[in-house]
């Protein structure tokens, strides 16, 4: 999972604005109705992807026409990474997205940029530690590194500063007895910590999937703590609507919710002992990995992100990494209320017209 940092923020160019000709489509005349009774018939909804493996509940919608049954066109629009998302967000040239709340997404907003945390999209309960921390192996091998308490004064890897990841460190950092400072923090993006594991520049890393079973198959990382040993369900990646979208827009919202949460469901209800080799696995499996372009068999050997099959978001751990980024002065301006981002309402409408989730049958309730 790619996070919106700081830097990203601040480096949004015109480029995105360009590329994205989004043309919202004429109200039809169809029977598919939002709260209010207003059609999504005809309706047009642009969404924001990174195409990693945690966008899974939106390739799956699409791919199983939960999105068409809603009324809706969803177009994807491509990023390479989501921290470019937060801009057009705001501005409302795109509608839907996602990603890792970070100091820079809550300075943004801190800035006047309009968004809404609308649903749960990775987070991590017993079981799906998915961004675990890795020990290079001839450390761990050679018994230099067996503990936690061993990472003093070498150096960790994060995908970059002030991120959900940087908060998900001092939670394991602390439970060895160690404060954040007391390791030498490098900022290298997920994939490249791979190599940095290899030639030996890095001792240690935050690494999420794919790329720490990667790292585990090439023989040059170990995995030392999984994060919901220490910290449970952290919020690490969230669906966010656009201020416009979420406002101007909002029975769309419950429309795209709907077929988003049956999505969804369909994927935590391939999930098993924390990969994806539950019933209707192979179905999933096929979906993500066409749109991702990961194999298969990596896909099924990874740890898998877990989805909330509400949308639940965990304002609690929200609010831990807010609170996290206040202590190390990375916020700028004024407060931000954690609470009055996230709005549970759309989840709540889609949650209503689609039943009680059952694991067996996870989309068969009518949206």
């Amino acid at each position: 999972m790619k996070a919106i940092t700081s830097t990203g923020l601040r480096s949004a160019t015109a480029g995105v604005a360009v590329s994205m000709a989004l043309v919202t489509a004429g109200c039809g005349g169809g029977s598919t109705q939002a709260a209010g009774g207003e059609t999504c018939d005809g309706k047009t909804v642009t969404v924001g992807i990174t195409k990693s493996a945690s966008d899974a509940p939106f390739y799956v919608a699409q791919d199983k026409g939960y999105f068409k049954k809603q009324g809706l066109t969803v177009q994807f629009v491509p990023f390479d990474s989501a921290a470019k998302m937060i801009p057009p967000l705001g501005a409302g040239q795109l509608d839907v997205g996602a990603g890792a709340p970070s100091a820079g997404f809550y300075n943004a907003v801190a800035r006047g940029v309009e968004l809404r945390i609308v649903a749960d999209k990775g987070s991590m309960p017993k079981g799906y530690g998915y961004m675990p921390l890795m020990v290079r192996k001839d450390l761990h091998d050679g018994g230099k590194v067996k503990t936690i308490a061993d990472l003093k004064g070498l150096k960790v890897a994060e995908p970059a500063q002030a991120t959900a990841t940087s908060s998900t460190a001092s939670a394991l950092l602390e439970s060895g007895g160690l404060g954040y400072g007391d390791v030498k923090h490098e900022y290298i993006g997920f994939a490249e910590q791979v190599t940095a594991f290899g030639n030996g520049a890095i001792d240690a890393a935050m690494i999420t999937e794919p790329s720490a079973t990667v790292a585990e198959q090439r023989g040059v990382a170990v995995r030392l703590a999984s994060p919901p040993d220490v910290y449970d369900n952290q919020q690490l990646a969230v669906v966010l609507y656009g201020g416009k979208f979420a406002g101007e827009k909002s029975r769309l919202g419950t429309c795209f919710m709907t077929a988003y949460l049956q999505g969804a469901r369909d994927y935590v209800s391939a999930l098993a002992d924390g990969k994806v080799t539950g019933k209707g696995a192979d179905e999933i499996v096929k979906i993500v990995t066409t749109a991702t372009g990961l194999k298969p068999e990596l896909y099924r050997a990874i740890v898998a992100n877990y989805v909330n099959p509400d949308g639940v978001v965990n304002a609690e751990s929200l609010r831990r990494d807010y609170d996290f980024f206040d202590k190390q002065g990375w916020l700028e301006g004024k407060k931000v209320s954690v609470d009055t981002l996230v709005d549970p309402s759309f989840a709540k409408a889609a949650v209503a017209k689609l039943g009680a989730f059952d694991k067996a049958g996870a989309a068969k309730a009518a949206g």
